[in-house]
């Protein structure tokens, strides 16, 4: 596994892997089959507290742009994808992100054990894993 990932991140690389187990064991579709994740790629503007905490009354994060870059079906290539800028989806504005595991359905919630937060390095030109600021703690995606 070449994942340009820390030996200390690895524990949330494991928790989504341990995630994935649960939910295919607790919620298997009508024909009693386990439901495949998607991992989504979305990236936004604001990578730093001072400027995402940005006044907003609801106390949700000011992330100000922000866009869903598409998906896999595996975790290794959207970590890949993240780490390697593919398609250059740093796009000159975009500067942290995640990486989202998610299953079909409507309404899917992303919450804190579902996900990789992720920011740009300009000397390696891709985005990656980095401590995920305590104000998206209690957003789900």
């Amino acid at each position: 596994m070449d994942l340009n990932i820390k030996e200390n991140k690895m524990s949330k690389y494991q928790e989504i892997l341990d995630y994935i187990k649960w939910y295919q064991k607790e919620y298997p579709d009508k024909e009693g089959n386990s439901p495949t994740p998607i991992f989504e790629i979305m990236l936004f503007e604001y990578p730093n507290k001072e400027m995402i905490y940005g006044g907003i009354p609801s106390g949700l994060p000011d992330t100000g742009s922000r866009a869903h870059m598409g998906f896999y079906y595996e975790l290794d290539t959207a970590i890949r994808a993240m780490n390697e800028n593919w398609c250059d989806i740093h796009e000159g504005i975009y500067y942290a992100g995640f990486v989202l595991c998610q299953f079909p359905g409507l309404y899917s919630v992303v919450s804190t054990n579902q996900r990789i937060y992720f920011l740009w390095d300009k000397e390696k030109e891709g985005f990656f894993e980095a401590e995920e600021p305590k104000i998206f703690e209690h957003v789900a995606y």
